[in-house]
């Protein structure tokens, strides 16, 4: 996959392509359909695939303080685009110079070079230009008057009937309900970060933790515990995650900043410091809370540990 950093990095001379335009946080399978459908175009003219996405978000450009929490930051978004097949990727800068473009300007953009699409996949509520005047069906009836073939799939619902959308998938993500959005993004969701020294108290309880430094805007599960894997470098674990401030040690109230903590099951005990590392998020097994002693403690992180074992190996059982 090419991937290009700006409008002004594709060539010039550069061929028609099809390309499907979506901010995409989450990569849920709502955007899965998109995508996947402007292939499906993009191999029946035979012509390159493209992805084109923003970033940042372009709700933290214009109205940063409702700047939801990220499902999927660039790297991760990326890889997840990548995989699904496309030929070229375009993120574009997310600009107050970019969101002051009339609508008008930005489908001819899109139809001139460099760009020069051919067919254009869209969501339903794709808003684009100065005021998020364009829409889904605005860019249909440009595409009818330019001889460009625009798509906009049937909005993609759960089993409930419900619309996937990012948004409904933060809010279950925020209250801990991680099996519920297994089927929204058609995998699990996790949160990457890096391994940070923590306050060792796991390591004088038997339970060595791995302390993730996360970025802050990640959408992380709400305080609990949860049955979770954890990808590193040479592979995956099962891993008993606890969300929270550890409050059988502190008297940090609610407000206090989350720390994520990870034992991993069966690992070999070798420094993790520094090294990245993602935890994809299976089961919610309770609540975090205060135990009256350390003793209670270990005794229901035992119990933790064997139920995340037993739910990670039946969730591999099953995929």
């Amino acid at each position: 996959m090419r991937r290009y950093s700006s409008m002004g990095e594709l060539p010039l001379g550069g061929g028609r392509r099809v390309v499907a335009i979506g901010t995409f946080d989450g990569v849920h399978v709502g955007h899965q359909l998109i995508i996947r459908r402007a292939i499906e175009m993009a191999r029946e003219r035979d012509l390159p695939a493209m992805a084109l996405t923003f970033e940042p978000q372009p709700v933290a450009v214009l109205r940063p303080e409702l700047r939801p929490a990220v499902l999927t930051h660039l790297a991760r978004k990326c890889q997840l685009i990548e995989a699904l097949g496309v030929d070229e990727l375009l993120v574009a800068p997310f600009t107050r110079g970019f969101s002051r473009l009339r609508a008008e300007r930005f489908a001819e953009m899109l139809c001139s070079a460099p760009v020069n699409a051919d067919g254009i996949v869209v969501g339903q509520n794709f808003r684009f230009g100065h005021g998020g005047t364009g829409t889904a069906e605005w860019l249909s009836a440009f595409g009818r008057t330019r001889g460009l073939r625009v798509e906009v799939p049937e909005i993609v619902t759960c089993a409930e009937g419900k619309p996937i959308s990012s948004t409904r998938i933060r809010r279950l993500v925020a209250t801990g309900q991680v099996d519920a959005v297994i089927p929204l993004l058609g995998r699990r969701h996790s949160v990457e970060g890096v391994v940070v020294p923590g306050d060792q108290r796991g390591r004088a309880l038997g339970f060595p933790t791995a302390n993730l430094e996360i970025p802050a805007d990640s959408a992380v599960p709400g305080r609990g515990v949860y049955a979770a894997s954890a990808v590193l470098s040479g592979g995956r674990t099962a891993a008993a995650v606890n969300i929270g401030t550890s409050p059988t040690f502190t008297d940090a109230d609610i407000g206090a900043r989350l720390r994520l903590e990870a034992f991993l099951i069966d690992h070999d005990g070798s420094d993790l410091y520094g090294q990245p590392m993602r935890i994809e998020f299976i089961s919610r097994l309770r609540d975090e809370r205060r135990f009256p002693s350390p003793e209670a403690l270990v005794e229901q992180i035992t119990e933790d540990v064997a139920r995340t074992r037993s739910v990670v190996a039946a969730a591999t059982a099953g995929s």
